[in-house]
C-alpha cells in the first residue's frame, strides 16, 4: 500500500511539471574552500574548514571529522614530490594512533592513488584506491609506518609527534612515489587526489590546525 502511495504521488508531481521539462537537478553543497570538495562521515559532525590567507586553510575540530580533497591535474599525476607546511594548536592528547576507536590526529595530509571511474560529488566519500596518510601524531614516534587501524589499503606515516612544535609552522617534503613503494612494496599507480583532515571525533577534544595547500613538483 505504501509503495502504491509513493508511486501515485510521484506521478502527480510529474504531471505538475511543464511539458517536456525534467525535474531539477539537486545542487551540490558549496565547498568551504574554493577548488576543494569536502567529505563528511555518517553520524559525525564535520570539521570546520575555511581560508586563512592566500594558500592557507584553517581547520577547527571539536569532536568532529571531515576531509577536504582536491583532484590532481593530469599533468601532475606522476609528480613525485609533495610539500606543505602545517601548524597545530595542540595534539589530541587521548589519541592512540594504532587503535580503531582512538585514532584522531591534529594534522593529516592524504594522497590517494589509482582512482578509476571518476570522483564522488561533495560529501560522497573518499575516492577508491590505495592511500597514504601523513600525520601529526600524539604518541606514535616520528618515522613510524603502520597500517590504518580501521581501513584497508591505507598506510600511515608519522612525520611529527607531540606538542614540542605546537604553535609553530613545520615544513614537510616527501617523495610520495618512494613512500608508496616502501609502504606497499610496489610502484604506485598515478596520483588521483590530495587531501587534508583534522579530526577529534573519538576524543571530543579541541584542535585548531593550519595547512598551506600541498604542492606537487617534479623535483
Amino acid at each position: 500500500m505504501r509503495v502504491l502511495f509513493y508511486l501515485g504521488l510521484s506521478l502527480v508531481l510529474l504531471q505538475l511539471l511543464p511539458l517536456g521539462q525534467s525535474p531539477p537537478e539537486p545542487e551540490e553543497p558549496e565547498s568551504p574552500v574554493k577548488g576543494w570538495w569536502m567529505v563528511s562521515y555518517f553520524a559525525v559532525a564535520p570539521t570546520q574548514y575555511s581560508t586563512a590567507g592566500k594558500g592557507v586553510i584553517k581547520a577547527e575540530s571539536l569532536g568532529t571529522r571531515s576531509s577536504l580533497l582536491k583532484k590532481v591535474r593530469e599533468k601532475e599525476m606522476d609528480f613525485p614530490i609533495l610539500s606543505w607546511r602545517w601548524k597545530i594548536s595542540n595534539v589530541v592528547r587521548s589519541a592512540i594512533e594504532t587503535r580503531k576507536d582512538r585514532f584522531d590526529a591534529a594534522g593529516r595530509v592524504m594522497v590517494i592513488f589509482g582512482t578509476e571511474g571518476g570522483f564522488p560529488l561533495f560529501g560522497g566519500g573518499l575516492p577508491p584506491g590505495p592511500r597514504i596518510e601523513y600525520i601529526w601524531a600524539s604518541r606514535a614516534p616520528v618515522g613510524q609506518i603502520f597500517d590504518h587501524p580501521d581501513e584497508k589499503n591505507c598506510k600511515v606515516f608519522v612525520l611529527e609527534s607531540g606538542d614540542r612544535k605546537a604553535g609553530d609552522w613545520a615544513e614537510e617534503r616527501r617523495n610520495i612515489r618512494k613512500d608508496f613503494k616502501a609502504a606497499f612494496g610496489e610502484d604506485p599507480p598515478k596520483l588521483a587526489a590530495v587531501g587534508i583532515e583534522t579530526d577529534t571525533d573519538h576524543s571530543n577534544e579541541r584542535v585548531i590546525a593550519y595547512y598551506s595547500e600541498p604542492r606537487l613538483a617534479m623535483k
